[in-house]
């Protein structure tokens, strides 16, 4: 029985960078305890605050983010301009629908 990710698939690339910003934020933790040793004062983060934050930091550096694309879209749907296909979309959400039933 093969179990599919909803949340879409983890290319090996994406993996990595999650990997290299998990051993940067470990760096960065130590770093910060040697400082926290020194002034007294303590932070602890829980694991799904760390995911969060290498998940942050990867979606900001990733070049599939296009963000006059996005700032545009925000400008329309604030000023209410923002007109979507409502057809496309429901294409969109029916294409995905039936691949993760051909699994």
């Amino acid at each position: 029985m093969e179990i599919k990710k909803l949340y879409g698939d983890v290319s090996a690339y994406s993996t990595q960078r999650l990997s290299e910003n998990a051993k940067a934020q470990q760096t960065a933790t130590k770093q910060n305890a040697d400082m926290v040793q020194q002034s007294g004062d303590k932070v602890a983060l829980s694991p799904e605050a760390r995911l969060l934050g290498a998940a942050l930091s990867v979606a900001n550096t990733s070049d599939d983010v296009r963000a006059d694309k996005v700032r545009s879209l925000k400008e329309q749907v604030s000023a209410g301009t923002y007109k979507p296909n409502l057809k496309k979309a429901a294409a969109n959400l029916l294409r995905e629908d039936l691949g993760l039933l051909k699994a």
